[in-house]
């Protein structure tokens, strides 16, 4: 039962997120509250878990859950619940509570789906973070915070947008150094489980590898937790709603930087360039986070810069790694996310009272919000670490563990109280700033002219509340909440011990006692808090005089610009880069590739030729020789050729003799397809000529020139290697297990189909995906296009004359196209015959695609052999089958393909196939994904003939006939073509536009031509 505890939290988590939607559309942002306690209904389902590991019930620190995920790369759906993952899986579903139901009242009234939908996967991500026990499972919950994260602050629209871009960039780049390291680990030690890992004896016996591994994790974390250089990301979040602030940027995402550092810190601890990075990168944290929150004059960007100085000093215990550090970096977590979220909360609070954050725009708000005051101070007061608060406690924790350091202690010591002196002071700038010292009058007048406010005496003081209004209780009281805890937490400190001493066991792998308490007597660390608040308390009282001149002198490198510095930079080096391929002629893409090929190919060639394999026997056979010759003369007939029609009927004779050289090499089932896909190729081809002048243009002379190095180069080189390297090994192990295993997996004796049907489903289910969306593409694009008529006296262009679709009746073209269609009637008279018959084979085919050459594509191709008839025996135009057919094909045919892979869970896995017999013949749900993929290429086929077997569409008719303006609005289903009338005839208003219509199948087309 207890260890189901974690997988239930999980669970409900990913309830919550589920019925979201429905909570919202019903509630509004009221479903916040149902929210808050879906996190605490969670929260009480880890509390089993959760007391077996602070008690050790059952013998162990821990409880876990595992199923096998992907049991063929050994990855498991691993949950592990320990002192860390306790700690802050709490933090993350009682702070989240607590920030949920200050947003039922912070938010405007209405719906709120962008912001409660993706707090719950937010949360969900956190808490299978801090949880998870196998490496991919934590980097893929690790990245779906980044994701989280950068969605909540987008949805902040404008305001938004620039910062979740550098917030997204700065975190993926974590995500890329926390990907290579758990890939180094995972093929290193052969595992993915977290234990195993962090247990491994390697980080003793390999330094190298553990410095290696050590920084790439300590960069990551150093990025999802703002630290240095890093740290730019988190004022900029502060675009996003003050919920999300207090939440992710105070309790949660930037936590979970800090949860990874302690978390590796059991195989990294001892190593000194973990140690080194984390205390520097620490402390440069700490002051450049306080420096910068002195600065500030908003009170939100003033917590976030607050929030990095906090997470430095949590980093620089962490690098220390000792007991007493790791106590501290737990302790002040703990104190960090009660206060922060709070303070937060309260920056919310203000900003609602009084309708500003700039400080020098705030009344003074000590009398007008008494309770919103109290609160504040004590947030205040733990954080700069005075007692009687947490923060005290945990600020004591931090300089009792710098001095536990072995050689550096007190160094490290004094570095964190200079911080903690900052602390103070940005501290006091927040309490007497915004309750105390009042709207700094003349300040304003200096910047916008403004005049002192009604409601204001002469001293800036609030009279009788004329500028803030007292906060509802609803608002008030959850963001007072982690705030309070702070105080009996700290008056009873003692009840965190066992919390944090299994933490502490769990991050340095063995069993500690730790004892706190507020007071520890006289000590050195009492000595430094005292001169910290002394210092504190003297800039506090000559605070009129300090902060002026650092708010008025920003610093001059600020992140952001300098993030938008460095992609202005890129930007401008890819322009440099693509200039020399920034031109719309291929031949300047493709030629540079080739040439590139031919001579990285050759080069390779001339050094590996003497050290080549003998070729096997029987590889060259004479009629091997003769086709060679033929495919030669067939390609320069192609390449010499002006007409297109030529052209194309020496690319089929090159496709012919690529079927018969096939079938000389032994594999009718390629050769099948080959020459299916070569007669619709070409009927293809010929449709598409109709729109085409009927000869090439003539090319420019050095162009010529210049295609034909590049083919004769890249000619040798494919010669030369295909004749070097094919035939000189024998198969290869994987071919050798198809011919062994084949039939006997799979019961079929085509191995060729077995491969992609079975085998390699997945491969053929991708480029089923892929020819589906070809056939879309198809529909766009040509159904986009636009053709004009072309009267020939109109033009000098010698292509148009040669153009019989550009051409109007009465020429010698015009009529050798009518009587050309005189062969429709013998066309339709053999298709009747035909067509029954390719039905039949077609069915065949497929059925015996198991067992003997056929299967779902080669059966397709001869049933879409029975379109392209259809379409030629037609003496007009007209579109094969109903217009949306194809459309239905395609999509059916991947429906059904991705059913067929879905069937095979019931034997274990996607694509899995189920065999059996059926009325004694042997079936497969293979051959359910075969149909899938018949009906997607018929559909495909479909397409292309119904859009591409059309004459070119007309804006003015030929001559002779009556025309009508066109329009390029369409109607919903419908699109307004070119109205044609003949004498006598009525035109149409509008024509139905389908899948086989288009704006290409208005106009005159030869086959109309042919029938006038």
């Amino acid at each position: 039962m207890l260890t189901v505890s974690v997988l239930w939290t999980l669970l409900i988590l990913l309830a919550t997120v589920a019925v979201t939607p429905v909570l919202d559309r019903l509630l509004g942002r009221a479903a916040c509250w149902v929210l808050a306690g879906l996190y605490l209904v969670a929260a009480g389902a880890l509390l089993p878990a959760s007391a077996a590991v602070l008690t050790g019930a059952e013998g162990s620190s821990s409880t876990e859950f595992s199923v096998p995920w992907a049991p063929q790369w050994g990855v498991d759906f691993a949950l592990r619940a320990d002192g860390i993952g306790i700690v802050f899986a709490m933090i993350a579903l009682v702070i989240g509570a607590v920030v949920l139901a200050y947003s039922a009242r912070y938010l405007e009234r209405g719906r709120q789906l962008s912001f409660s939908l993706v707090m719950a996967l937010f949360t969900l991500s956190m808490v299978g973070l801090v949880l998870a026990d196998d490496l991919v499972l934590l980097f893929i919950c690790w990245e779906l915070t980044s994701i989280a994260s950068f969605l909540l602050i987008a949805r902040s629209k404008a305001a938004g947008e620039a910062a979740s871009m550098r917030t997204l960039l700065i975190t993926f780049l974590g995500g890329l150094a926390l990907l290579t390291a758990v890939s180094l680990m995972t093929v290193r030690l052969g595992t993915t489980s977290l234990q195993e890992v962090l247990a491994a004896e390697i980080w003793t016996e390999d330094p190298a590898f553990a410095t290696l591994v050590g920084v790439l994790v300590a960069i990551a974390a150093c990025t999802k937790s703002a630290q240095f250089p890093f740290h730019v990301w988190l004022p900029d979040a502060m675009a996003a709603a003050t919920p999300v602030s207090a939440y992710l940027h105070a309790a949660a995402v930037v936590k979970a930087g800090i949860f990874l550092l302690l978390r590796f810190s059991p195989a990294f601890h001892d190593v000194v360039a973990w140690n080194v990075l984390l205390i520097v990168a620490g402390l440069i944290t700490a002051y450049v986070g306080g420096f910068f929150a002195l600065q500030q004059r908003d009170l939100k960007k003033l917590m976030a810069y607050s929030t990095v100085s906090q997470l430095g000093l949590i980093v620089t215990v962490i690098g220390v790694g000792t007991e007493a550090a790791i106590l501290a970096a737990v302790l002040h977590t703990i104190a960090h996310a009660l206060f922060k979220s709070g303070l937060f909360m309260m920056v919310g609070v203000i900003d609602h009272a009084v309708h500003t954050r700039e400080l020098r725009r705030m009344p003074s708000l000590a009398r007008a919000m008494p309770g919103s005051f109290v609160v504040t101070l004590l947030g205040c007061m733990s954080m700069a670490g005075l007692p009687p608060m947490l923060g005290f406690a945990s600020k004591e924790a931090l300089l009792t563990g710098a001095l536990d350091h072995d050689g550096a202690g007190w160094l490290v010591a004094i570095g964190i109280a200079g911080a903690s002196v900052l602390t103070f002071a940005y501290c006091a700038k927040i309490v007497l700033g915004a309750f105390v010292d009042g709207r700094d009058e003349a300040a304003l007048a200096r910047i916008d002219g403004t005049a002192p406010r009604d409601g204001v005496d002469a001293t800036g003081a609030i009279v009788h509340g004329a500028d803030a209004h007292r906060p509802e209780r609803l608002l008030l009281w959850p963001a007072a909440l982690p705030i309070l805890a702070g105080l009996p937490l700290a008056l009873v400190v003692g009840v965190l011990d066992t919390p944090v001493a299994r933490a502490i066991d769990a991050a340095l792998g063995s069993e500690h006692h730790p004892h706190l308490a507020l007071w520890h007597g006289v000590t050195p660390e009492l000595g430094l808090t005292a001169v910290i608040i002394v210092l504190g308390v003297l800039f506090a009282l000559g605070r009129r005089r300090l902060l002026p001149p650092l708010e008025a002198r920003p610093f001059p490198v600020d992140g952001a610009r300098v993030l938008t510095a460095l992609d202005r930079l890129a930007e401008r080096l890819a322009r440099l880069l693509v200039r020399p391929l920034a031109s719309d002629d291929p031949m300047r893409h493709l030629g540079a590739i080739l040439v590139v090929f031919a001579l990285v190919v050759l080069g390779a060639l001339a050094t590996l030729a003497g050290g080549l394999a003998p070729m096997a026997e029987g590889v060259n056979r004479p009629v091997d020789v003769v086709i060679l010759v033929l495919v030669a003369v067939a390609v320069l007939v192609l390449c010499t050729r002006r007409d297109r029609l030529g052209a194309t009927v020496s690319l089929s004779a090159i496709g012919i003799l690529a079927t018969l050289q096939i079938l000389a090499l032994g594999a009718p089932d390629v050769a099948l397809t080959q020459l299916l896909v070569e007669s619709l190729t070409i009927i293809i081809i010929m449709l598409v000529l109709q729109r085409l002048p009927l000869r090439f243009s003539a090319p420019q002379q050095p162009r010529r020139r210049g295609a034909l190095v590049v083919a004769a180069l890249v000619g040798l080189a494919a010669g030369a290697g295909m004749f070097l390297f094919m035939g000189r090994r024998g198969r290869s192990e994987v071919a050798e297990r198809y011919i062994a295993d084949a039939e006997e997996i799979t019961g079929g004796h085509n191995i060729v189909n077995v491969i992609l049907v079975e085998f390699r489903a997945l491969d053929t289910l991708g480029e089923l995906s892929v020819l589906g969306m070809a056939g879309v593409a198809i529909v766009a694009v040509i159904s986009s296009l636009r053709h004009r008529y072309i009267d020939p006296s109109e033009t000098s262009d010698p292509q148009v004359d040669q153009h019989p679709a550009l051409r109007g009746p009465g020429t010698s073209a015009h009529r050798a196209i009518s009587s050309a269609w005189g062969n429709s009637a013998a066309l339709q008279l053999m298709v009747r015959v035909t067509a029954p018959l390719l039905a039949i084979i077609s069915a065949v085919l497929f059925m015996r695609g198991h067992n003997a050459p056929g299967g779902g594509f080669i059966a397709a191709l001869v049933g879409a052999a029975i379109v392209a008839l259809l379409y030629l025996s037609t003496s007009s135009d007209r579109q094969i089958g109903p217009p949306r057919a194809p459309l239905f094909l395609i999509g059916g045919g991947v429906a059904v393909a991705l059913g067929a892979g879905f069937l095979g869970y019931a034997e274990g896995g996607f694509l899995e196939p189920l065999h059996g017999h059926l009325l004694g013949m042997h079936v497969s749900t293979s051959m359910i994904f075969d149909a899938g993929v018949y009906l997607a290429v018929l559909g495909l086929v479909m397409i292309a003939v119904n859009l591409l077997g059309v004459g070119p569409s007309t804006g003015s008719t030929p001559p002779g006939e009556g025309t009508r303006e066109r329009t390029d609005e369409a109607v919903e289903g419908e699109l307004p073509g070119p109205l044609e009338t003949t004498r006598g005839e009525p035109a149409p208003s509008r024509r139905r536009v389908g899948v086989g219509t288009s704006h290409l199948d208005s106009g005159t087309s030869p086959k109309e031509v042919g029938r006038r």
